[in-house]
């Protein structure tokens, strides 16, 4: 069988079961060699120990650097048949620097000797361990190797002895020759234990019996590395966007917002696969149009400056009338923009799907882990913060000058001091930011105050809808000399005006008119425009 390359076998067998449900591919020894591991030597031992691992379909080479968590619990399964006494050990990884014997304890640190016996547990505490840089870490395996496939004396392999170092970075072995190496490590997710890996080794440089069974390790309390990516969680709208998270040791796409009431801003916020559906989504005077919450109109009398009347019956604004936009994107001047675009959310949250959430709300991180900007990443207990900051309460690294500062509901500390939270703020469309949340403006039913009497109540300016026309315009100008417009009683749809002779409804009515006058083009100010409405 073809041997697959090495950048293409990079996901774990429970990454590709999470995001593709497809069975992990084969992993075939260098060279053209046989699927490993060969036998079934590997196989009987895992079975026995309770675990349910297919040992050709699940086997991985990939992760090869992990994240700690603060207490590593390492295990040596078994030494099988081998001859050599290898030592298994860890190291903090540096990218492009290869991991070296000849910086030892700098580099590599041993954690099972070679006197180990099967079924040894070996503890490592990683807080405040001077060893641990933080960060990622990989693991290693050192052999005592001074010919080919041979040792003298005890075969008790040492840092300080001949021999050769195999590491989880494949591309540090000594026999690396590019992407087809030789695979000295087999991964596998334990089925019975979270966060927990089996390290299975073939010992000898550049080929063996590729049983696997040379050195066995498990490691307890190690995350897989790579958590904080975007990935697509196979659902709907806003549903469909997630982070890859690090659960129980594997790597699983989780959803950064939950479904919630859909609103009228391009998104699916519901998750059911259609956009700004249902009712209520705007005032009782507007409609939702494109992500935005527009007014109706007439074509007849038309809407304010910079907006136009459509075939809809809606006011957009000039150059968005004949512009469709995507999902998770409204039109504004002309251009699709993103649901996030032109908002700043306030300290502590973030944009997503338009609407300003804490990132870390509804995520569950394991017990040596906290949630940082929606992703769980092991706690500052565990790895050390940088210059400036300092290990707080909840596990996060925070400004030094803020480790023993205490805000207030709606404020936040900043270089010592207590911010407002909302400082700087631009909330989506229709809300405000409040006590350090966007949070929606309520807007009155009808879009007018509710001390105000309905006009619909007296037959005055009402439509087959009951909504109030009022508007600055030709409207307002035929107000100014004292016309008004009347629904006749009789319910025939037909308007006439009155002059300035006329009677009808002009007595009771005539303060409530200036009344609304006055509303009107108080309403006027505003930055939205308002339109004639049917």
């Amino acid at each position: 069988m073809q041997r697959l390359p090495w950048l293409l076998r990079v996901a774990l067998p429970a990454l590709v079961t999470v995001l593709c449900a497809a069975p992990a591919a084969a992993i075939n020894q260098a060279h053209g060699g046989p699927q490993i591991p060969v036998g079934s030597d590997l196989q009987n031992r895992f079975t026995a120990r309770g675990e349910s691992i297919r040992v050709r379909d699940d086997a991985a080479v990939m992760p090869e650097r992990f994240v700690p968590g603060c207490t590593l619990t390492f295990t040596l399964v078994t030494r099988g048949s081998a001859s050599f006494r290898n030592v298994f050990g860890w190291y903090n990884v540096r990218p492009g620097v290869t991991p070296s014997p000849s910086n030892a304890p700098t580099d590599l640190h041993v954690l099972i000797p070679c006197d180990a016996t099967d079924g040894q547990h070996f503890t490592l505490n990683l807080r405040g361990n001077p060893a641990y840089a933080g960060g990622e870490i990989g693991f290693f395996l050192r052999t005592p190797e001074d010919g080919v496939g041979s040792c003298s004396g005890d075969c008790c392999a040492g840092l300080s002895r001949a021999g050769h170092s195999f590491f989880s970075e494949r591309a540090y072995n000594p026999d690396s020759t590019g992407a087809d190496s030789y695979i000295h490590l087999l991964i596998y997710d334990s089925r019975v234990t979270p966060r927990s890996f089996y390290f299975a080794w073939e010992d000898l440089y550049s080929g063996g019996d590729n049983n696997f069974t040379d050195f066995i390790a498990q490691v307890d309390q190690i995350a897989c590395t790579g958590g904080g990516g975007t990935c697509d969680t196979g659902a709907q709208g806003a549903c469909a966007a997630g982070t890859m998270q690090c659960r129980a040791g594997a790597l699983a796409c989780t959803p950064s917002v939950a479904a919630s009431a859909e609103r009228c801003d391009g998104v699916d916020n519901d998750c059911n696969g259609t956009v700004d559906d249902g009712t209520g989504l705007c005032g009782a005077m507007q409609v939702c149009d494109r992500g935005r919450c527009v007014d109706r109109c007439l074509s007849e009398l038309g809407c304010f400056p910079g907006f136009r009347c459509t075939d809809r019956g809606t006011c957009v604004e000039a150059g968005c009338d004949t512009v469709t936009c995507g999902a998770n994107q409204r039109c504004v001047a002309g251009a699709c923009v993103g649901a996030c675009d032109g908002i700043t959310c306030p300290a502590g949250q973030a944009c997503r799907a338009g609407r300003c959430v804490d990132p870390c709300a509804g995520v569950s991180c394991d017990s040596d882990q906290a949630c940082v900007a929606g992703v769980c990443v092991p706690r500052c207990e565990c790895q050390a913060c940088a210059a400036g900051r300092a290990c707080g309460s909840d596990g996060r690294c925070v400004e030094s000058s803020c480790a023993t500062v205490t805000c207030s509901g709606g404020m936040v500390c900043a270089a010592g001091t207590c911010v407002d939270r909302c400082a700087g703020a631009h909330c989506p469309d229709g809300e405000r930011c409040s006590m350090g949340i966007c949070d929606a403006i309520p807007v009155p039913d009808g879009g007018i105050p509710r001390d105000v009497p309905s006009l619909g109540d007296v037959g005055f300016f009402s439509t087959d809808l009951g909504t109030p026309v009022v508007d600055a315009g030709p409207a307002d100008a035929a107000m100014d000399a004292g016309t008004v417009f009347l629904v006749e009683p009789s319910g025939d749809c037909g308007c006439r005006a009155g002059g300035a002779g006329s009677r009808r409804g002009t007595g009771a009515l005539a303060s409530v008119l200036v009344a609304l006058v006055a509303l009107r083009r108080q309403r006027l100010v505003p930055k939205r425009s308002r339109s004639l409405r049917p």
